[in-house]
């Protein structure tokens, strides 16, 4: 027998979800299109809520690191942080213990500073804005699907949207960059969508929407961001316009994107040079080096597509593009589509260091060619059956039943619960989470020998660090009058000048070491 090890709140913002897409799915197939995108919109939230209240603590890679400078930006919001407090004598001088922490740009990090400030500082409030920022892709999405086809392709696409398993692991903060990828999808996705509102309507207004929301892809995560004008680009070199004039509105575009992104950067390397040039040096790395592990074949990314898409999705993408291609009817603009998931592909799978997520900022336009074969199969259903009230009560049994098959309840109950015994990963910083906010030492106290030293320096106000001090460390901070505390050390581990000093703090409550899963 089934049975549930989800929170009463969880479930309600499932069901709110479900109960909501059930209206969404009803009022379209009447025709009330905008009761049903406000019902698709309260779906998403409902679902990504769930998604962001799955996992009661931070996750480690990269969850962990985020939370932490997010909450350090509340104090100072220009100076991102992992170590706000770096009264240890150290180097600095890797991105998983920077002091300065440009790893990552700033906006997404913003974003959540933000949160923290308007909800309080929480694992939801920390997941709050990817919650948003799905709702807001649904709406986009839609849009651009709309535009360029019609609204039951428009509608699917949505549900497809809404329905990710991969959306919800990187809202959960499980999978590795969450909040970081889900960003920048987002920034990328309303810059294609703006492009494409310019493309229909030729409206100036929207070149300027362009250069803003991929400024904002590149403060997010750097110059992919740019893939808008890959497109935009292929669409003037399709129609053979090679004079400058016929790209005034893509260079105005472009110069209010460098407006908006580069004066970070040079901010970065006037006031934190040596930590700017570290960051940019490991980041020109990605595309010719194996970083931390991250390796793969060139195949990697295309052996991913059923992890980012569903089963079978690779099975899917030809006749889904091809599709696609029939259907959309402007050679142009699918041609300049195409070449954006193309380039996108290509390059990453050229480059050595291998993550999933690195391809899904193209799942807007990826996911529209799947809901284009999902309404083509409908469409071949409807008239087979030719009895329009049994086709709609069948579409929505699906479409529900879709959606649940999806989200898949018992995947997500064995891997963010406790219901499996094994799940050493959920039980353990849960565990450690525990520990931690039942600290009350003197203020000022520096923590060593802490394992999960940034978990411990968000959820408590004391700084940590993974070791033992040297007696120079030592010696330094009694000179500040720093109290000291140590998480259980080993009798024989401490050194003689720990050993002789009755001050220092023992923590008797060990912690568990966990590994990611």
């Amino acid at each position: 027998m089934f049975k549930f090890y989800l929170s009463s709140t969880q479930l309600f913002c499932l069901i709110f979800g479900l109960i909501a897409l059930l209206v969404a799915i009803i009022t379209h197939q009447n025709k009330c299109y905008r009761l049903s995108l406000l019902a698709l919109c309260l779906s998403a939230f409902g679902i990504f809520s769930f998604a962001a209240l799955l996992d009661p603590f931070i996750n480690l890679w990269d969850e962990r690191f985020h939370a932490l400078v997010a909450k350090n930006m509340m104090d100072r919001p220009f100076k991102p942080m992992l170590y706000a407090d770096p009264v240890v004598d150290m180097a600095y001088d890797r991105w998983d213990r920077y002091h300065v922490w440009l790893h990552k740009q700033p906006l997404f990090l913003w974003q959540i500073t933000l949160s923290f400030t308007l909800f309080g500082i929480s694992e939801y409030a920390l997941r709050l804005p990817s919650v948003l920022m799905g709702v807001g892709l649904v709406l986009v999405t839609y849009r651009c699907a709309n535009l360029m086809l019609n609204r039951e392709v428009a509608f699917l696409t949505a549900i497809l949207l809404l329905s990710s398993s991969y959306y919800i692991s990187l809202i959960s903060g499980r999978q590795v960059l969450e909040h970081n990828d889900f960003a920048f999808l987002f920034y990328i996705s309303l810059s294609l969508w703006a492009w494409l509102e310019y493309y229909y309507s030729g409206h100036k207004k929207w070149v300027y929407w362009i250069g803003i929301f991929a400024g904002g892809a590149i403060l997010c995560k750097w110059l992919v961001g740019l893939l808008v004008y890959l497109a935009w680009g292929v669409s003037k070199l399709y129609d053979r316009k090679l004079h400058p004039k016929h790209y005034l509105d893509l260079i105005k575009a472009l110069f209010i994107t460098l407006l908006l992104a580069v004066p970070w950067q040079i901010y970065g390397f006037i006031y934190f040079p040596e930590v700017a040039k570290m960051v940019y040096r490991h980041n020109l790395l990605h595309f010719s080096t194996v970083l931390e592990g991250h390796n793969g074949s060139f195949w990697y990314h295309l052996y991913h597509v059923n992890r980012l898409y569903g089963l079978f999705a690779l099975l899917l993408v030809v006749p889904s593009f091809t599709l696609f291609y029939q259907e959309l009817k402007d050679r142009k603009l699918f041609t300049s589509l195409f070449t954006a998931v193309l380039v996108v592909y290509l390059f990453f799978s050229f480059a050595r260091t291998k993550m999933p997520s690195f391809t899904i900022v193209v799942s807007m336009i990826i996911f529209i060619a799947f809901a284009v074969l999902f309404n083509r199969i409908l469409k071949k259903i409807s008239n087979y059956l030719n009895k329009p009230s049994i086709y709609k009560i069948a579409v929505t049994i699906f479409l529900m039943a879709w959606v649940v098959w999806e989200v898949d309840l018992e995947l997500l109950q064995n891997t963010h619960t406790t219901r499996r015994a094994d799940n050493y990963y959920t039980r353990g910083l849960t565990y450690n989470k525990d520990v931690f906010e039942s600290l009350n030492l003197p203020s000022k106290t520096v923590l060593f020998n802490v394992y999960h030293h940034v978990e411990a320096m968000f959820y408590t106000p004391y700084v940590a660090y993974g070791f033992i001090p040297s007696e120079k460390q030592y010696k330094s901070l009694k000179h500040l009058k720093r109290p000291i505390a140590l998480v259980q050390p080993l009798p024989d581990s401490l050194p003689e000048y720990l050993q002789n000093d009755t001050s220092i703090l023992i923590i008797e409550e060990p912690l568990q070491m966990v590994k990611i899963k």
